[in-house]
């Protein structure tokens, strides 16, 4: 069975407000901006890192006591990099792309699309310091740096759930 892409990217939602084309604000590129910035900061990040552990081993992996059970060589810090510049990728097209996400609540007014894809660019700015804390915890074997990004991301998804939900009604 294969994948139908075109009927992927061009369905249909029952709802007319999905087919609106936002405009761009200043407030929206200032906050790719910041995203962005911190997609290359996380490279530099990598690549200062790769010049100091080259030939060490790297914790990739904690239990829940904080105790390293998995090393990896300095080839982790690339792929996780890479892995990491996709998902922001991917978060950055969304905002532009409103039909192919899945908000946890129906989108009935232009104001809710709005607040769904100004919740897509502060995810994307919280994701860029995510990663940036899991290459720093994997340096200073310190698992606790991306806990705080983590929280930060779930608070983002809870204050905006609620916001979407209210200017529905």
């Amino acid at each position: 069975m294969t994948m139908n892409w075109k009927k992927l990217f061009n369905e249909k939602r029952p709802n007319k407000v999905y087919n609106v084309r936002l405009p761009v604000t200043w407030t929206d590129r200032i906050m790719e901006f910041i995203a962005l910035a911190l997609l290359l900061a996380m490279w530099v990040v990598a690549a200062v890192l790769w010049r100091e552990v080259v030939g060490d081993q790297l914790p990739t992996h904690w239990d829940l006591q904080g105790k390293v059970d998995h090393l990896s060589g300095p080839a982790a810090l690339l792929v996780i990099t890479a892995f990491w510049t996709v998902v922001m990728l991917l978060t950055g097209f969304s905002a532009y792309r409103p039909r192919l996400m899945n908000p946890p609540t129906a989108i009935t007014k232009v104001k809710q699309l709005k607040l769904l894809v100004t919740q897509t660019r502060v995810m994307n700015i919280i994701l860029g310091i995510m990663g940036i804390c899991i290459l720093l915890a994997m340096l200073n074997d310190t698992p606790v740096l991306v806990i705080i990004p983590a929280i930060l991301l779930g608070i983002e998804v809870m204050v905006f759930s609620v916001l979407i939900r209210r200017a529905g009604k």
